[in-house]
């Protein structure tokens, strides 16, 4: 495109004007050396245009300029050069470029929103995102929650091998997998992760190769998503269905046990009022009653536990402590562990019994666990007020003298699905208790210790007397 060209002279006026001059700036014939350029276009004087061709013309310097010509809506780009006579103008029609420029900058604007909002989506992405090189599967980059897995941040991990982060059996071979061409889609992945040792861990994985223009594959992109607590919830949900059950048959057992068991002891009574009756025959006669009172008490106790209350009762400590430590005597007996019940209040509390039951249930089981042979659990009752609401109750502490419990642990004890037993535990058990507690209106707490010289636990349930207690069933 040919450049406009004038030359203006000292007056203003132009002397010379080019074809693409004449055809930009509409320049007639007449208009050579005719009026000063001000007259021509009044509409420059006072403006940016009007101070570079003065200062140009004066200071007799080169300059530049771009602006937006309104009578003809188009812009124009020009420079001033000083000459002998003057100063020579060249400029030619920009309206195309800038339009072009414009464009190109609303364009890049929208791409760089475009890339913001997808950048701030792969940060914050509910699951976990990362860019994995072919040649050790090192991380290139990942998102804040791919590192939360291992506890830390994304340039913490940046770097780093994928068996390193993750030592799963069979997950390199999975990537392996990928840099042939082959996605994986929906893989169920478990295992453990370096940053947490001995927690077993579960994922939804999908890994895809990225493929270049040439359609070679350069990296492998991750997704994953952590499934450890709905399988968590999983296995507490068939273990407490096994639970009901076994609950379900106990209470038929036991019931089912009371009839035979009452015609013994019918049996054993006339045995016993027999005339001609031994004496060493009598002494194992009543040795049997005795035992059989005992095989009855422990049926009775089982059928109240797990039958299910639908309405509070009032209740005293004794009520409730009692048969859950018949319950478990046999138990006790096996690991050598002696209980002390110390009960020193008679007061009576509103709650569904069974419930409190399962409460201390939890406990004493989890006091059996915490001790090794030849120790000891004290159950404790006394009339107590609660510090932070002036309510009168009852406090049941449930006390061991086992290892005791960190301070990272006793901190989240009542964490639902948290535990120290492995697959042993479902890590619902004081949760349960907790959330039970909670529906009383009561609490329920802890503190440990595991110093060398006084170790244990001490489990401490507030339930408020009958007469304070709210109904929040």
């Amino acid at each position: 495109m040919e450049d406009g060209l004038i030359l203006l002279d000292q007056e203003w006026r132009i002397v010379y004007a080019n074809n693409a001059a004449r055809r930009i700036s509409r320049i007639e014939p007449h208009h050579i050396n005719g009026p000063s350029h001000w007259e021509l276009y009044p509409e420059t004087v006072g403006t940016t245009q009007e101070a570079i061709y003065r200062q140009s013309m004066e200071q007799r310097i080169s300059l530049q300029h771009e602006f937006y010509h309104q009578p003809f809506e188009v812009w124009i780009g020009l420079r001033t050069t000083p000459v002998p006579s003057g100063i020579a103008v060249h400029y030619r029609n920009i309206t195309r470029q800038r339009h072009d420029a414009e464009e190109q900058r609303r364009k890049s604007e929208e791409a760089e929103r475009q890339a913001a909002e997808i950048e701030t989506v792969y940060r914050t992405a509910p699951i976990g995102l990362a860019l994995f090189d072919l040649a050790d599967f090192r991380y290139l980059r990942l998102n804040e929650r791919q590192a939360a897995f291992f506890g830390l941040k994304p340039e913490e991990v940046v770097g780093r091998t994928l068996t390193e982060m993750a030592p799963i059996p069979g997950l390199k071979q999975l990537f392996e997998q990928v840099a042939a061409g082959t996605p994986v889609v929906n893989y169920p992945l478990e295992g453990e992760l370096i940053s947490h040792p001995g927690e077993h861990r579960y994922w939804t994985v999908n890994y895809s190769p990225v493929r270049a223009p040439d359609g070679t594959v350069q990296a492998i992109s991750a997704a994953s998503l952590e499934i450890t607590q709905q399988k968590k919830a999983e296995q507490a949900l068939i273990q407490s269905e096994k639970l009901a059950a076994a609950g379900r048959m106990a209470t038929s057992i036991s019931h089912e046990i009371n009839n035979p068991l009452e015609a013994v002891t019918n049996l054993l009574y006339l045995i016993a009022t027999a005339d001609n009756l031994s004496s060493p025959t009598r002494e194992y006669v009543q040795l049997a009653q005795s035992e059989l009172a005992r095989v009855s008490e422990i049926a009775t106790q089982t059928l109240r536990f797990y039958r299910q209350a639908v309405k509070p009762s009032l209740v005293t400590a004794e009520q409730v402590i009692t048969p859950v430590v018949e319950l478990f005597r046999r138990r006790l007996a096996n690991a050598q562990v002696t209980v002390k019940v110390e009960l020193k209040t008679e007061a009576e509390f509103e709650c569904l019994e069974g419930e409190i039951r399962q409460v201390l249930s939890n406990l004493i089981a989890n006091a059996i666990d915490a001790i090794r042979e030849g120790g000891q659990i004290v159950f404790r009752a006394h009339d107590a007020v609660d510090q932070a609401t002036g309510r009168r109750g009852v406090r049941i502490t449930v006390a061991d003298n086992g290892a005791g419990m960190s301070e990272d642990t006793r901190a989240r004890v009542f964490e639902p699905f948290f535990t120290t037993k492995e697959l042993n535990g479902t890590g619902l058990g004081l949760w349960i208790s907790a959330e039970i507690v909670q529906r009383h209106q009561g609490q329920l707490s802890a503190r440990s210790s595991q110093a060398p010289h006084r170790h244990g636990t001490v489990f401490s349930l507030f339930l408020p007397l009958a007469q304070n207690a709210q109904q929040p069933y």
